[in-house]
């Protein structure tokens, strides 16, 4: 048989990938790379193929070997950006996001760089403001959107508030949100949910008042979706995806409402139009911060983030060190949160623990070469692989089991862990984080000040640093882990992150104030 030729493998590749047969697709574009035959298209439609199937490490080879053939390919250059950011190299993603958009004028790379800039450990808060404010201006108004008016609003003695989210159906994800809107007096508002889904089963969480209403959105373009929230005629309309969900940014171009808030899950400045406040903490905003901000700044008294646990959960384990296991660290943040800074960092804690370890779970570690990936970062760092448990992704019930292997858990920065940071409290765990330069890296932070934990919040990078190693090593701080383990749920819901109510007060009255122009006063604007 006479070897198959390079555009008989590329035919069968494509046929293979038609299909839905990535495998079968990926040996043919490796047989074209064996015999010498691949050009920039192969590359690409390797690296495309391992990043649809999540296999990032491989993937970023291919985008590479491909550029070494043509320097400056659009697709090629971002889709590299796309993978290295998924494996946690935030900096070298933004770089080549920024260098598309530019020499491109590339919409949906300048929304990437405008998305993981408040990660990227070399942005400061005026690199984060000057990018989002120039994607917020590259942004055009939905078709079908007229200019928003003051109507004739129906009379109605109740405030009118409404809630923009695609993520209702996620419990787990959307702890800190119940909290509010199930709290919130119905004799005095009345609640609207713009759920980005196609039905209401994942709302069981929803306490629906008699004057709520409940809108699935999914269907809508950005221009329905716009017109439907300025029919509901609300006073408030408040955002809870922020850069999480792309695709409606769009929207918040638009005035919906009177008053427009972003909370719960902005993290940065938004530099978009639609949004006059955002709601933070002392915690995690600092007086001298309001000017990196396009919107007015309100601060809550205690953090901006609530806890409620409404899904089920795994009992408490014990500390597992006291069972004869090695001391261990853990974290079960998104592989995109463990950047190259947070690599130096848990390697240098576990040289100077040596009898520790290091557990890592999160969904890139479904696959051989992004644990080899990770594994291969550490190596370089002088930390062996024995120092190392890399376990899969995990239904979620069983996920959060993994936290009973874990003795202490080590935030990610300038990007905090939030959910994972209240899953880890939950089971017990407590999370070592600093002081960051920034509201992303401040997340753990007003969550730890704001219940029993604040002790394990250090004042900079390197004082966490020694705090790990601390607790890795003293003879005492075991058998203080094991105290606050055996107590760790009923101390953080009798603490101020749980203390609902009072979170729910202050929520009202801020938005009763900027509805009636009150006490907070007019609206920044851009």
């Amino acid at each position: 048989m006479s070897p198959r030729s390079g555009d008989e493998l590329r035919r069968q590749a494509e046929q293979h990938l038609a299909q839905g047969r990535v495998i079968p697709a990926l040996e043919a574009l490796n047989s074209v790379i064996e015999i010498g035959e691949a050009g920039i298209a192969d590359w690409l439609m390797a690296g495309n193929t391992l990043l649809s199937v999540r296999e990032f490490s491989q993937a970023i080879v291919a985008f590479e070997q491909g550029l070494t053939l043509d320097a400056e390919h659009e697709e090629c250059r971002f889709n590299l950006a796309a993978a290295l950011f998924q494996m946690g190299d935030v900096t070298a993603a933004a770089n080549h996001f920024e260098f598309v958009a530019e020499r491109y004028h590339n919409l949906k790379a300048r929304l990437s760089l405008a998305t993981i800039i408040p990660g990227c450990p070399v942005s400061s808060h005026e690199r984060v403001l000057a990018v989002r404010r120039q994607f917020a201006a590259s942004l055009a108004v939905s078709p079908g959107s007229d200019p928003w008016h003051a109507s004739q609003r129906t009379a109605c003695p109740r405030l009118r508030v409404g809630y923009l989210s695609a993520f209702f159906h996620r419990s787990n994800y959307m702890k800190p949100v119940w909290g509010l809107i199930n709290g919130h007096d119905r004799g005095r508002f009345e609640i609207c949910l713009f759920a980005d889904d196609t039905t209401e089963s994942g709302l069981e969480w929803f306490q629906r008042g008699p004057h709520d209403r409940v809108h699935l959105t999914r269907a809508l373009d950005n221009g329905q979706l716009i017109s439907l929230i300025r029919e509901q005629q609300l006073d408030i309309v408040v955002d809870l995806n922020g850069y999480s969900v792309p695709s409606r940014l769009p929207v918040l171009v638009s005035r919906l409402a009177p008053v427009g808030v972003a909370w719960f899950n902005m993290y940065a400045t938004s530099a978009l139009p639609g949004i006059d406040w955002i709601v933070g903490d002392e915690f995690v905003i600092r007086r001298d911060e309001d000017q990196h901000y396009s919107e007015s700044v309100f601060r809550l008294p205690q953090s901006y983030l609530s806890f409620v646990v409404g899904h089920e959960a795994p009992d408490v384990a014990a500390l597992p060190c006291l069972n004869g296991s090695p001391f261990t660290f853990g974290s079960l943040v998104s592989q995109y949160k463990i950047s190259p800074t947070v690599l130096d960092a848990w390697s240098e804690i576990l040289k100077r623990a040596p009898e520790s370890q290091l557990l890592l779970a999160n969904r890139a570690f479904g696959t051989t070469c992004n644990r080899d990936y990770v594994v291969e970062q550490f190596l370089s760092r002088d930390v062996g692989s024995e120092r190392l448990r890399l376990l899969p992704p995990a239904p979620h019930f069983e996920f959060l089991k993994y936290y009973n292997q874990i003795d202490i858990a080590l935030d990610s920065f300038p990007y905090n862990g939030g959910t994972t940071t209240t899953e880890a409290i939950w089971q017990g765990v407590p999370v070592l984080t600093f002081d960051g330069d920034r509201w992303a890296a401040r997340t753990s932070r007003t969550l730890l000040m704001n219940c029993h934990l604040g002790e394990f919040v250090a004042a900079s990078a390197k004082q966490h640093i020694e705090a790990a190693v601390r607790w890795a090593t003293e003879p005492d701080a075991r058998q203080r882990l094991a105290e606050l383990r055996q107590t760790m749920r009923p101390c953080l819901i009798s603490s101020p992150v749980c203390q609902i109510s009072s979170m729910v007060q202050a929520m009202e009255n801020f938005f009763m104030n900027i509805a009636n122009k009150g006490e907070y006063g007019e609206a920044r604007q851009l």
